[in-house]
């Protein structure tokens, strides 16, 4: 049922389909630790079998289409010229920030880290407040819960020692980033603050909040870097964004919105499968793919930056509105 009176934004009162997409991401979060245990392939080892790389893929495959629709976070149509101005200013952005890593691969991959911590921390506490029906959270409780929400998925998985292994092997300029002091430091720190916010959750009587929180720092914890944050990216986070896209676009959240919602980004899952199929198929794995995959890296976060700037502006205006 959806409360639509007086003209106002959509309302979740009971929408199954949200609470569907909650659990699709404790789901997948739990499976990807047991399939790492299970196949040895944690977050210790630098190797990982052909089942983690297939969920990853197919984790991939479902999220990408997440960072293609923002047109659809704006509260209008664009005309012609706004439309071409919006996509020369993304493209625009999109380049910079890639070629900022490029040259200054350290300060900027700190900055994109950051960036994307406090990306995925303010979309997860928005979505699952949002998802609920529930008030926002606002003030430092915020930001406090937002860090704990986007580190424990994102720099739990990047300081485990196969992300380590792979990250200076492809650009060696990150291995003074990444001493043992830093990672220690910077564990000790997340798992620090999890803590204090799965106290804070308890306290207030948000068991499913409590509950996700965890499921979030084990998988960081315990599964291979890869599957961690490809599952997380996949079935969690897109998939969230995606139901607020679908609530506010189509009034629901069912499997036709979705569907709806994600059309758009069916191109970018297309020429995504595609580099992967020509990788594997032309690609000879002797060769020294270390700036190959730096490059890669850096055009796939130079994107991410405009989309992280208009899914803030998002953020506000849907908690401006629920407030």
């Amino acid at each position: 049922m959806v409360d639509v009176r007086h003209g106002s934004r959509p309302r979740i009162i009971t929408v199954p389909g949200a609470t569907v997409v909650l659990n699709i991401g404790l789901i997948f979060a739990g499976a990807a630790i047991l399939i790492s245990l299970l196949t040895r392939t944690t977050a210790a080892d630098t190797t990982i079998g052909p089942l983690p790389i297939a969920l990853a893929l197919l984790a991939l495959v479902v999220g990408i289409p997440h960072g293609a629709v923002d047109n659809l976070t704006f509260t209008r149509q664009l005309t012609r010229r706004e439309r071409l101005l919006g996509a020369t200013a993304y493209i625009a952005v999109a380049a910079a920030s890639a070629l900022a890593i490029i040259q200054w691969p350290g300060i900027a991959f700190v900055a994109v880290i950051a960036m994307t911590v406090w990306h995925f921390g303010t979309g997860d506490v928005e979505a699952t407040r949002e998802l609920q029906d529930l008030s926002p959270v606002t003030g430092f409780v915020r930001i406090g819960y937002a860090l704990a929400l986007g580190s424990a998925p994102v720099l739990l998985p990047l300081t485990s020692p196969a992300a380590i292994a792979t990250l200076t092997a492809i650009e060696p300029q990150l291995a003074t980033l990444m001493s043992e002091q830093v990672i220690v430091g910077t564990r000790i720190a997340v798992l620090t603050l999890v803590v204090l916010c799965l106290l804070w959750l308890i306290q207030r009587g948000d068991l499913r909040g409590a509950v996700e929180l965890f499921a979030l720092a084990a998988l960081g914890f315990v599964a291979s870097p890869l599957v961690a944050f490809a599952v997380y990216f996949g079935f969690w986070h897109a998939l969230r964004h995606t139901a607020r896209l679908a609530q506010v676009t189509y009034g629901t959240i069912n499997w036709r919105s979705l569907a709806l919602v994600s059309k758009g980004g069916l191109p970018s899952v297309v020429g995504f499968l595609a580099i992967v199929v020509l990788a594997v198929a032309f690609v000879d794995p002797s060769l020294a793919m270390g700036p190959a995959l730096w490059f890669g890296l850096a055009i796939v976060w130079g994107l991410t930056v405009p989309h992280m700037i208009m899914v803030a502006r998002f953020d506000a205006r849907m908690r401006s509105q629920r407030s």
